[in-house]
């Protein structure tokens, strides 16, 4: 399939995504397989997440990595209606740009923009591959959740970097489908899955085509060995004992020492830069 052919089809696929992301509450289609995945997601992994501050850390990655934006010119892709960092991006960079498909989400993004009193950034609803959206010369793109939404890889990697200022860099974190136990839970799920035509979780190609086309800076894994933990605190052990075994497990995901060692995980966070 030639790059164009596959712009094509990913523009195509977005219409029905911006339909499905305009849409709230009770008027977004979930059918039942999906709200009890959004009852786990939302229920026992995001109680995980958040008493051992696993989304936390990985915020404070991403500040560092940001570093200092003063003069930086900053893209947040796929920000819906504003993410943990749409603001703090807004506030520090020299230029903001927060673009999504949804144009309520980023009715709600304005709103949020102005009243921090950010001059200096605008949300706007446009499809990042559309010729619609032709802004270049981004010091950072910002893309919490976002790049596994894009199904044909080549054509997303080209998008990225002709978006890039000269070495300019990206931050990412998206969801992997590549180990074991993750690969049975997505084939048992993803055919009644309402989004599965714009979720393309990050598989080995997918990884080893951004560390060939980027260089990767830094790499950090979230919920590796660590997953396991989900069901250890739950069994009726000493929870000092639960605690320390799977604080350990965190962080042996979050210092992964190579590029295997992402397989591993659930999740993973990426510092890329334009070659």
């Amino acid at each position: 399939m030639s790059n164009t052919n596959g712009r094509d089809d990913m523009l195509a696929t977005n219409k029905r995504q911006k339909e499905f992301y305009n849409a709230t509450g009770s008027k977004r289609k979930k059918n039942l397989p999906s709200r009890v995945w959004s009852f786990v997601r939302n229920g026992l992994l995001a109680s995980y997440r958040r008493n051992f501050n696993i989304s936390e850390r990985v915020y404070a990655q991403h500040k560092i990595w940001l570093g200092d934006l003063s003069d930086k010119k900053v893209l947040d892709l796929g920000c819906l209606s504003g993410n943990a960092l749409s603001v703090y991006q807004a506030e520090n960079a020299k230029s903001y740009t927060g673009i999504d498909l949804s144009e309520t989400g980023i009715a709600v993004l304005k709103k949020k923009l102005e009243k921090a009193g950010c001059t200096n950034a605008r949300a706007v609803a446009v499809d990042f591959l559309s010729d619609a959206f032709s802004e270049t010369d981004f010091d950072v793109i910002y893309a919490y959740g976002v790049l596994h939404h894009f199904e044909n890889l080549e054509v997303l990697i080209d998008r990225l970097n002709s978006k890039l200022a000269d070495g300019g860099k990206v931050i990412a974190y998206d969801p992997l489908n590549t180990s074991f136990p993750v690969k049975v839970l997505r084939f048992i799920y993803r055919p009644f899955q309402s989004d599965k035509d714009w979720e393309w979780p990050f598989d080995e190609k997918t990884v080893n085509s951004f560390y060939t086309h980027f260089k990767v800076l830094d790499v950090k894994g979230v919920l590796g060995k660590s997953k396991y933990g989900i069901p250890l605190s739950l069994l009726p052990l000493n929870r000092k004992f639960k605690n320390r075994v799977i604080q350990k497990w965190i962080d042996q995901d979050w210092n992964i020492s190579s590029e295997q060692d992402i397989h591993k995980c659930m999740h993973v966070t990426m510092l890329m830069q334009k070659k």
